[in-house]
């Protein structure tokens, strides 16, 4: 058994987003799941991104944004979720004047997130 809270988590800050990381994969029995709730500031435009080997599942817990999934938009809200696939093209544009929280976990998640993959447009 394995404990954690929110509350307690130091929050890692990027240019366009910020994750906490509840659970790291020394965490878990099996290798390469990651589990972490992402903060979209308001106003933010995250930078499309895909993976190369990694699945994440998406569960959206607070605020309302556009996901962008292979050119495919969803107008996202709590309690809504989302599986994005290695290879999916995505990201997440917060329009609204409120934080967007979204819980995502990761699988096969590769070391040092060397399977992220950043566009520079």
């Amino acid at each position: 058994m394995k404990y954690n809270s929110l509350s307690k988590v130091v929050p890692i800050v990027k240019p366009d987003y910020s994750k906490k990381i509840l659970f790291n994969p020394e965490d878990f029995i099996q290798p390469g799941h990651l589990l972490q709730v992402v903060t979209i500031p308001p106003q933010t435009k995250q930078r499309v991104h895909y993976h190369h080997k990694q699945t994440e599942v998406f569960y959206v817990l607070s605020g309302e944004a556009l996901l962008t999934i292979n050119g495919n938009e969803y107008f996202t809200k709590p309690g809504d979720a989302f599986i994005c696939s290695p290879g999916d093209k995505h990201n997440l544009w917060n329009k609204s004047e409120e934080k967007y929280e979204i819980l995502v976990f990761k699988i096969d998640l590769q070391k040092n997130d060397e399977d992220t993959e950043w566009e520079t447009k």
